[in-house]
């Protein structure tokens, strides 16, 4: 069995610098450090700049100026496209109070919009989770799609309404405590809250509709 002299000088407090020389002890000691590692492949650079950023050595003017673009892009996009994904939930929300005559159908509409947004949400998280090697975070998506899918099946269509709206809060909830989505954009974040609000007061009052 390996000795790990690393692991044996941290538990010893012992201050002089290790005498390992291995390749492993190397490259965990690089690791520890916090330096810009210099040789990985294009899939680990993607990796480590998620994580840490990109450094200023690695930035040339012209990418600066690319990639402020693609974020001002980026940020446009989510923030719209969120905001039109709102639409289902508050027209169809209002077609149900508004039109008596089909209420059946316009809850059966609300009913699937709701569950695809919720597997929408929770299917995202398995990208990260492969990226960051989060098995935690895989049970937790599969396991509200579950109750998402079974609580459509099995529930009255008010009943799952409200378990929508709880299941629509506790995976913001799980996004803001869960250390996978610490690195997410502060713009993200808040247009989620903002979403998911509306998007819950909206499966509220169709339950009582």
């Amino acid at each position: 069995m390996a000795v790990d002299h690393e692991k044996i000088r941290r538990i010893l407090g012992e201050k002089e610098q290790s005498t390992d020389h291995s390749l492993g002890a190397k490259s965990v000691r690089r690791a520890l450090s916090g330096d810009v590692p210099t040789t990985l492949t294009p899939y680990e650079w993607e990796q480590w700049y998620a994580e840490h950023g990109v450094p200023e050595g690695h930035i040339s003017p012209a990418t600066t100026q690319h990639t402020v673009s693609k974020l001002d892009n980026t940020a446009l996009y989510v923030t719209w496209l969120g905001r039109a994904g709102l639409l289902p939930f508050v027209g169809l929300t209002l077609a149900l109070y508004i039109d008596s005559q089909n209420h059946s159908f316009w809850e059966s509409a609300l009913s699937t919009y709701s569950l695809a947004i919720i597997c929408f949400l929770v299917g995202a998280w398995w990208g990260m989770a492969l990226i960051r090697r989060s098995p935690t975070t895989l049970l937790l998506s599969n396991s509200v799609v579950l109750l998402a899918f079974f609580g459509q099946v099995l529930l009255s269509t008010a009943g799952f309404f409200l378990l929508g709206a709880v299941l629509l809060v506790a995976t913001i909830a799980i996004e803001q405590r869960h250390e996978l989505f610490i690195k997410q954009p502060p713009y993200y974040a808040r247009t989620r809250r903002q979403l998911t609000l509306v998007a819950t007061a909206c499966l509220v009052v169709a339950a009582f509709l």
